[in-house]
């Protein structure tokens, strides 16, 4: 029997300019849900940034799903978010994320 293939995962992603930002948005009752923006570009067509979470509930990773088939070469620019699903009682201050360029300390801004 053939082995099966080992699953690769999404590399880092290799965007240029990566900007990111950081929101908590509060709630009447209390608690706020944590928003994480990344916005970049990529000088041809067909990407795809996501964040993903890592083990520790303040540490994401943006990661990249390369274009497959032709491309247009053609500088596109991208964004991707990610938002809790449930309100977090103490929204984090900072959270770090890392990308292909190392890893970046974002603060927290309120929404308003």
């Amino acid at each position: 029997m053939a082995a099966q293939p080992v699953p690769v995962p999404p590399p880092l992603s290799h965007g240029m300019e990566i900007e990111y930002k950081a929101f908590a948005r509060a709630y009447a009752g209390g608690g706020a849900t944590l928003s994480l923006i990344a916005t970049c570009y990529y000088p041809s067509s067909g990407f795809t940034i996501f964040f993903q979470g890592d083990p520790a509930p303040t540490q994401f990773q943006l990661l990249e799903t390369p274009p497959q088939g032709i491309v247009m070469e053609l500088v596109t620019y991208y964004m991707a978010n990610w938002t809790t699903d449930q309100r977090l009682e103490q929204p984090p201050t900072h959270v770090k994320i890392t990308d292909a360029s190392g890893e970046h300390r974002v603060k927290v801004e309120h929404w308003r």
